[in-house]
């Protein structure tokens, strides 16, 4: 099968450099980028790289709202609410797992990193509800060092609701164990300061220092780190998965973002509970603008860059060694957002997506070359005329 698209911005490589021009595909792969050739006029539309939603909690989505007049110890914490549904969820859970997973596709996500509770059945049970093209990488967590072996060995990593959850010795332990087999370790820090205060009043340092000792893949929250904290991230090269409507809503703060961004962190973008956030990531990409610039009112066309990226290929280039990125000999994997009137008069392309961008702009998502979702936009009837090649 080959397909030309012309007449688009394309978001190129790591550095998503806007190149005008075509692209054209072959055998579900990238056979160049740029150029005059003929073929499906995108007039202008963007072609950049999907999304990548780097901390999910699908299973909540079941019961949206159910955050109301609690704190967020008492939504997601040990005893809290969230736990107290997902053990009495049976079918309903199910539907809203796949509700979620397409919400996420219908808004350009294409890959996502989801803590599953549960232990070895909550992992199975997300396995199971799996719909194509979106790969879920699900991180599973257990009470003790006999069922995370249990976890690892049908999950693609381990994800702890905390660095506190088990002791010490089992942690260092499973954290040795997903480094051995090649799989993912991640973990909560700092989310609310009274967890960050705890750990240092007991351990004289934060969650995160401790959590880098473990040599995570990368860390979420983040939310009340300082600035020497991150910088120890940056050194050890540990990527911060920001979630900052989440944060937000159960009132666990402000994230560093702007902080994170000025040091260097590699920064990537996550939606977090089902139960506060829908998981759109345009959404969640134009909530963590906002911070930024409420943090930072210089903060301008790097941060945008910076953002766009943690929200695309950068986690796909981190944990599956593959590129995640709009380049020759990739997998042809993008969307194409129609400009609409929201994109058009961008005095930065970057910025302007983070900031303005919107689920109605996509004309079209393609997996590996093949086309799996059109929007509501003229480009999609001359798109399905091609897409067969």
């Amino acid at each position: 099968m080959r397909l030309t698209f012309s007449d688009a911005v394309i978001l190129e490589g790591e550095e998503l450099e806007p190149v005008r021009g075509s692209l054209e595909i072959e055998n579900g792969r990238i056979k160049s980028v740029g150029g005059a050739k003929r073929g499906v006029n995108l007039k202008g539309a963007i072609i950049m790289p999907p999304f990548v939603n780097a901390h999910t909690h699908i299973a909540d989505y079941g019961w949206k709202e159910g955050y109301l007049g609690r704190t967020q110890p008492e939504v997601v914490g040990p005893a809290g609410i969230k736990h107290q549904v997902l053990s009495k969820s049976g079918t309903k859970a199910g539907r809203a797992v796949r509700s979620a997973l397409e919400s996420m596709l219908r808004t350009g996500t294409v890959f996502h990193l989801d803590f599953r509770e549960g232990g070895v059945r909550g992992v199975r049970f997300l396995r199971e509800l799996g719909i194509q093209p979106l790969k879920t990488m699900i991180l599973g967590r257990g009470d003790t060092r006999k069922e995370l072996r249990r976890v690892l060995r049908i999950a693609d990593g381990i994800g702890l609701p905390s660095i506190n959850t088990l002791s010490e010795p089992v942690i260092r332990n499973i954290a040795a164990v997903c480094r051995q087999k090649r799989k993912v370790f991640a973990l909560h820090v700092d989310e609310t300061a009274e967890e960050h205060e705890r750990s240092v009043e007991e351990y004289g340092c934060s969650e995160l220092e401790r959590a880098l000792k473990l040599k995570p893949s990368f860390v979420v929250h983040a939310t009340h780190a300082s600035t020497y904290e991150l910088e120890l991230a940056r050194q050890a090269g540990v990527p911060v998965v920001f979630c900052v409507r989440s944060n937000f809503l159960l009132g666990a703060g402000i994230p560093p973002l702007a902080l994170a961004l000025e040091i260097g962190v590699e920064s990537w973008i996550g939606t977090d509970n089902g139960m506060v956030c829908e998981p759109n990531m345009f959404e969640e990409l134009m909530a963590a603008w906002q911070c930024v610039r409420r943090q930072n009112p210089r903060a301008g066309r790097e941060e945008a860059l910076a953002l766009l990226q943690g929200a695309t290929g950068r986690p796909i280039s981190k944990l599956v060694k593959k590129s995640g990125w709009i380049e020759k000999g990739a997998p042809a994997t993008f969307m194409v957002l129609a400009r609409g009137h929201n994109l058009q008069f961008l005095e930065d392309l970057h910025a302007g997506i983070v900031n303005r961008a919107r689920a109605e702009n996509m004309a079209a998502l393609f997996v590996e070359g093949k086309a799996f979702y059109y929007g509501k936009h003229q480009e999609k009837a001359k798109i399905l005329k091609t897409r067969n090649g």
